[in-house]
Formats: structure tokens, sequence, C-alpha cells
């Protein structure tokens, strides 16, 4: 059974699902798929019985944006689209808690780019947690566009889960801090419960 969002966000070259905590956006935290990966499939991998990091997150007060890349994107083209959503959360949360925003896979590495560009050209994103599980390994092209806006975000924390074996092109020395555990079964959780629980008790 799929995880009805309570609003839908058309955004460029993508969709967002949005789950607020409260009935209105407070403290959003915007957690972008990786490439293709259809949005039903991801909020029903967020919302997974063995653990519901919706309802993990609910239960903290935070609201949950799933966004959805296109399978034939590209790490600047997915970053517009994170910085698109990550301004529609900024222009339409009440009060003034701090962003969350990361990914999985090909979506870490979108949201990486997108907070780095924004931090570049000046632009307040608001964020204060930036976080990467199995973030994709930029190519070489991408590798140097990154290395032109930063690398990486500077302002916010920068989290960081990988799993035993997988390259993401980051070291430890990158992140504030890094936890690694054994890869999840196929159709199983978003995040295993020691990455879902490690990752809340450091969002803001």
């Amino acid at each position: 059974m799929t995880t009805e969002p309570d609003e839908t966000w058309t955004l460029r070259n993508a969709t967002a699902w949005v789950f607020p905590a409260n009935g209105a956006l407070t403290r959003p935290v915007i957690l972008a798929g990786d490439a293709g990966t259809d949005l039903a499939a991801l909020a029903t991998a967020a919302d997974h019985g063995s653990y519901s990091l919706l309802s993990e997150l609910k239960a903290r007060g935070h609201d949950l944006v799933l966004l959805g890349l296109p399978d034939d994107g590209s790490m600047t083209g997915d970053g517009g689209t994170v910085q698109n959503a990550v301004t529609r959360a900024v222009a339409e949360r009440t009060g003034h808690h701090p962003l969350t925003v990361g990914g999985t896979g090909q979506g870490a590495l979108a949201a990486r780019y997108a907070l780095a560009g924004m931090e570049y050209q000046r632009l307040d994103h608001r964020t204060g947690v930036f976080f990467s599980h199995n973030g994709a390994a930029p190519g070489l092209e991408d590798e140097a566009e990154l290395s032109r806006m930063g690398e990486r975000p500077r302002i916010p924390r920068f989290l960081r889960l990988v799993d035993e074996g997988v390259t993401d092109g980051l070291t430890e020395e990158i992140a504030e801090d890094t936890v690694t555990g054994a890869a999840a079964p196929s159709g199983g959780p978003l995040l295993s419960k020691e990455y879902g629980s490690w990752l809340l008790d450091r969002l803001p």
C-alpha cells in the first residue's frame, strides 16, 4: 500500500511529496531519492514496516519532503531541482527552524552540489544539516564542477552515512560525522533503524 502525501510539489524536472508533521511545514527534511526511484516506492521505503523514517521524523516534529529525480538526469540538473525544493521549503515553512537537506545515491550528490552552489552564489539556503547516504561518487567532470563550487557546502553540519564497501567519493575527514553499517536488504526500509536513529539524534 502506497503512503500518500499531504501535498505534491511540481518542481523543475521533478516532483516532491510532502508529509508535514503538524499540518504545516515547520522543520523540513528534504530527502532526494536515487536517480529514477519512483516516488511511490520511495515513500513506501520511508514508511517501511520494519523501520518507518517518516513516523520517527513526525514524532520529533520534523516534516519530510521526498524528492524524486529522473533516471536520465545530471548532477547539475538534479542539483537545480534540489535548489528549487529548498527555495520552496524556505518560502513555505513557518517559524525559523533550519532545514535539513540530503539524499541517497545520486540524490545525495545532487543535494551536495545544490547547497554548495547556493553558497557559491551567496544564496541563503537556511540549512543546518546536510546528509549523504551512500552518495554517488562524482565523475571527472562533476568532480571539477564541485571543486569550482568549493567541494561541498560549508555552512551546514555535514553528516555521512555509508554502507560497508560503498565508494561515495568522500572521506571521513570531509564530513563532521560518519556512520558505517551493513547494506540494507533489497525491498527494505529507506534507512535502517541504526542509520535513522543516528541521523535523527543529530538534526536541528
